[in-house]
């Protein structure tokens, strides 16, 4: 039984190919362009089934579709956020209106560590969902990543230009490093205080779960308890995926 489990997130795609429980091939894809190699490969294996994660564009999910047709493989299934599964319940009156990788990166938290949570992924956007020991979703929030601050602040400055070169650290030498570093630390410290006023609000030790492809720009300045994870929201996707069969 060999199942293509696909996360979509806005600015990349990871995959993997799990065979039972075993994990037999996986990649990523860092535009909206399907690889043809890769997929051209995924294509010749007889599939039980197509499993995805997607909060990028619908002409994603009509071209996997398209895909699939035409290799006679099993049609995706596109999961939703829903009330309640895997022992998460939703705090949004509407559930289906959270964002799907945000509710899976949730209940693979859960599922793998005890007590109270800050999911964390930092992507294009930073998300932070707040779990209680219990499965219930107190919520979150969201706000632009690293990535979309910095192109803010180039958009609307004419004489600041930055390059890849700057490293963590406490005070900018330059104006490279000035601005990433102020980028980075106030992220940093948007996380930590929101920790800290939930475990004095809520008597209660929380720990940080950190996913997303900046994850590690952020793990270093957090000083708080944290496990990272490269692929929380798959973990999900697989979980819900095998209550469900």
């Amino acid at each position: 039984m060999l199942q293509l489990f696909i996360d979509k997130g806005n600015t990349a795609l990871k995959w993997q190919l799990v065979e039972k429980t075993s994990l037999v091939g996986e990649g990523v894809v860092s535009n909206e362009r399907l690889l043809e190699d890769e997929w051209n490969t995924l294509a010749t294996q007889r599939l039980s089934g197509i499993y995805v994660s997607s909060v990028g564009s619908d002409n994603f999910c009509r071209d996997l579709t398209v895909w699939a047709k035409k290799y006679s493989q099993p049609l995706p299934v596109f999961i939703e956020s829903t009330r309640e599964v895997c022992g998460v319940v939703n705090a949004y009156k509407e559930p289906e209106r959270l964002g799907v990788d945000r509710w899976l990166a949730m209940i693979a938290a859960h599922n793998k560590y005890p007590g109270m949570l800050c999911v964390v992924d930092s992507g294009t956007a930073l998300t932070m969902d707040f779990l209680l020991g219990n499965g219930e979703h107190l919520g979150g929030f969201i706000v632009p990543g690293a990535a979309l601050m910095t192109k803010s602040l180039l958009d609307n400055t004419q004489k600041i230009q930055l390059d890849d070169t700057a490293k963590q650290g406490q005070l900018g030498k330059n104006t490279n490093e000035a601005v990433s570093f102020g980028i980075e630390q106030m992220l940093q410290a948007f996380v930590r205080g929101k920790v800290v006023e939930i475990e004095s609000k809520y008597q209660q030790k929380v720990t940080v779960v950190l996913t997303g492809g900046h994850a590690n720009d952020l793990l270093d300045g957090l000083v708080v308890s944290v496990e990272l994870e490269g692929d929380l929201v798959l973990q999900g996707l697989k979980l819900i995926v095998k209550q469900s069969q």
